[in-house]
């Protein structure tokens, strides 16, 4: 900015002149380094080995048999929800499905992944199907709309808020499904990842769908730091994993038979 002109300026003006020309250097740097391996500890196999058990009470099992929170489905979605649940059923009764989770599953499955922090791209790197997602620090919009090709995991960009990384994804495809319920390719999230501690971290998540919901969905995930953990190949094809049986347990992972 020519100086010269700004001293010829009103005050008010002035100041908001210098406040607007600081104002990308804000986002310059991350005040933190979120690079490392990370745990989702809000899955069973995670909780059960913190309390020292290997099987699910009755009470867990019950739980787990719960459908999705169909309310917040509006009745255009909530219709499609019923035909997607006959289609399964017709298909193949408890069969489990090795397509890509995509976002917000992605997030909640019950692996590892790794952050890899830059200045213009965190990288999450996921055990689970070997996924990939980009957030991009480098832009403040998303691609044009013709450039916008509707995927699993969406458009992501970033920025922070202190020490918050706050996320806001769009361009998803149709799917994936939001905890068990359909959406449209309209549906946008908001993720804010702050610390906790120097090895948790905690995950906000609020998925709006006009098209689909009638209110925002909710999510909040905890993470924690696994320095000794390295990421692993998982194919779904060759062993697909975790998927509960007839009783509720789980077929694999960390909790016994």
């Amino acid at each position: 900015m020519n100086l010269r002109h700004l001293f010829r300026m009103p005050l008010t003006a002035a100041v908001l002149a210098v406040c607007c020309a600081a104002a990308p250097l804000a986002h310059a740097a991350a005040p933190r380094d979120l690079s490392g391996i990370w745990m989702n500890d809000n899955t069973l196999d995670e909780t059960m080995k913190r309390e020292g058990r290997v099987r699910m009470t009755e009470a867990e099992r019950k739980a787990d048999r719960r459908g999705p929170a169909v309310e917040v489905l509006t009745p255009a979605y909530r219709a499609k929800y019923d035909a997607l649940q006959a289609e399964r059923a017709r298909l193949a009764e408890g069969a489990e499905s090795c397509s890509w989770p995509g976002m917000p599953g992605i997030m909640t499955y019950p692996f590892p992944f790794e952050i890899v922090q830059t200045p213009k791209v965190v990288y999450f790197l996921f055990e689970g199907h070997s996924q990939v997602r980009r957030i991009f620090m480098d832009r403040r919009e998303h691609l044009p709309f013709d450039e916008l090709d509707p995927t699993y995991n969406g458009d992501s960009i970033g920025r922070w808020e202190g020490d918050q990384l706050v996320i806001h994804t769009a361009g998803f495809n149709t799917q994936t499904l939001v905890r068990g319920l359909p959406h449209s390719e309209s549906m946008v999230i908001e993720e804010r990842v702050t610390w906790r501690d120097d090895d948790t971290l905690e995950l906000r998540m609020s998925i709006s769908d006009a098209e689909a919901f009638v209110k925002p969905v909710e999510l909040t995930m905890v993470y924690s730091r696994r320095p000794d953990w390295r990421i692993r190949e998982y194919s779904c094809f060759e062993n697909n994993r975790d998927a509960p049986d007839a009783s509720g347990q789980r077929a694999g992972g960390v909790v016994g038979r």
